[in-house]
């Protein structure tokens, strides 16, 4: 079924059929046409009056539908479009030449609700501005020392090495513990390659193991069973800002003398009992690219949580220079900086941080509460001492032969409404074809088949969570009505 056919209604239907037709469409009305051809509207509201005035549910729209109703023609530009919305009129027909309803014209069409976008709306410009007319722009500036010292605050207070990006933050942690060729570092299945392509790039060899079906993290049971002579760390992806269960990672890597990696990229804010992440690894990543909690554009920040690599981190990020004698090359280095342009969007990020984290809170209660008394979804869930980042709002639908996560995005889009599947499982990557024989991850694929996220940036507002609720509700033939709360 097409979305337009959730707007329309023939004049010689029952008013019952009318309002089916808006508890779909959520809109609160519907257009009332003659074989296709635009006559009048219906809301909501005309229907309940026409009730309370004596009128039944067997009663034809004809009889109650408002004739008078704007509407425009099908290709008319979005300035005519916006001209002609109002507070009155929220839903324009679009008609061809005959008066057929082709299209509907409505503010959350024209508003694109993106998966993820940035807020900017501190005091980005400022320091950013600062940088230009300063001409601090590159790596050297007093907006990276600041940056570093407060990601250092609210990641426990361990040393921040800041980076160009996540990916290159892993990479510079894995070469800060010495781990390297010969090397084996178990990682979960259902990750961004980033963390796989990190452990590669060190020169270590990634051992993909599956995750738990309940919260999608490295399920412990499974890193245990991998464990060999080989094993020289375990990368604990806090994957969605949910963290893993890092009472189980620390005792088994304190059993078998390992190391521990934390990847950190989607979980900047959550904590262990009061305990921030990026604080249990003996180095851990963040992410800073436009989608993340805080941002800097691109960016990322090594943790070092033993203060005798601090220093081996920090040259190996700057070309593995002596700090103590300059152009003197102790390590072969990278260069991994981040700009003091970058650091200065980053601090003003901070400066909002607690806001951002309280609202992203508030859309994921939204969601729960809107889609979670249906058995048709399944949610990533928290142990009950973790308090998750709320990042990116995603969850599971149920198998249904008769419509594929591809299709309900692509349907989605028709709302306005971007969308995106989860992460496919590493162990099906063609790059690391060499090694699939050994992967087994059924919980990994199920949750992979099945993922959705859903638009989660903080400027989103109730209205709006419920209309993407709505959206894709109506896309599953879910009954909308059977919940008060949608």
């Amino acid at each position: 079924m097409k979305i337009l056919d959730n707007f329309l209604v023939e004049l010689s239907v029952p008013l019952v059929e009318a309002m089916r037709a808006i508890e779909k469409n959520a809109s609160g009305i519907v257009f009332t046409v003659n074989q296709g051809v635009l006559v009048g509207s219906l809301t909501d509201g005309d229907i309940r009056r026409a009730l309370i005035s004596g009128a039944s549910l067997n009663d034809i729209c004809g009889e109650y539908h408002n004739s008078e109703l704007t509407f425009l023609p099908i290709g008319s530009s979005n300035a005519e479009i916006q001209a002609a919305l109002d507070d009155n009129k929220k839903i324009i027909p679009l008609v061809d030449s005959r008066g057929v309803v082709l299209d509907f014209a409505s503010r959350y069409k024209l508003h694109n609700f993106v998966i993820m976008e940035p807020y900017l709306k501190g005091n980005e410009l400022k320091y950013v501005s600062d940088c230009v007319t300063s001409n601090w722009i590159s790596s050297q500036g007093k907006y990276v020392t600041r940056f570093e010292k407060e990601i250092s605050l609210l990641c426990g207070e361990g040393d921040c090495i800041a980076t160009s990006n996540g990916t290159t933050a892993l990479h510079l942690g894995l070469e800060t513990l010495g781990i390297g060729k010969g090397d084996e570092v178990i990682v979960p299945s259902f990750t961004f390659g980033a963390s796989v392509n990190a452990i590669i790039h060190a020169g270590a060899t990634p051992v993909i193991v599956d995750v738990d079906l309940e919260t999608w993290n490295i399920d412990p049971k499974e890193i245990k069973k991998a464990i060999n002579n080989k094993t020289k760390a375990i990368m604990a992806v806090h994957i969605y800002g949910n963290p893993c269960d890092m009472d189980a990672i620390i005792e088994l890597a304190k059993s078998y003398d390992l190391l521990i990696i934390e990847d950190c990229a989607e979980a900047l804010g959550a904590s262990i009992k009061g305990r921030p992440v990026g604080s249990f690894g003996d180095v851990a990543a963040f992410s800073f690219f436009a989608n993340k909690t805080i941002t800097c554009g691109e960016g990322g920040a090594l943790i070092v949580n033993n203060s005798d690599l601090t220093l081996r981190a920090s040259e190996l990020r700057d070309h593995g220079m002596d700090k103590s004698k300059r152009y003197w090359h102790k390590y072969v280095g990278y260069n991994y900086r981040m700009t003091n342009l970058q650091a200065a969007i980053g601090l003003a990020q901070i400066e909002q941080f607690s806001m951002f984290i309280e609202k992203r809170k508030i859309i994921w209660n939204s969601y729960r509460k809107l889609l979670g008394s249906y058995d048709y979804f399944d949610f990533q869930l928290s142990r009950v001492d973790h308090s998750p980042a709320s990042w990116l709002f995603t969850l599971l639908i149920r198998d249904d032969e008769s419509i594929s996560i591809d299709e309900i995005i692509s349907r989605l889009k028709d709302f306005g409404i971007e969308s995106r599947p989860v992460f496919f499982p590493m162990s099906e990557m063609p790059s690391f074809a060499e090694l699939a024989e050994i992967y087994k991850d059924p919980n990994c694929k199920n949750i992979s088949r099945r993922g959705l996220s859903l638009p989660s940036s903080i400027s989103l507002t109730e209205k709006e969570i419920k209309y993407i609720s709505n959206s894709l509700l109506t896309i599953l033939n879910i009954d909308i009505a059977s919940n008060k709360n949608v």
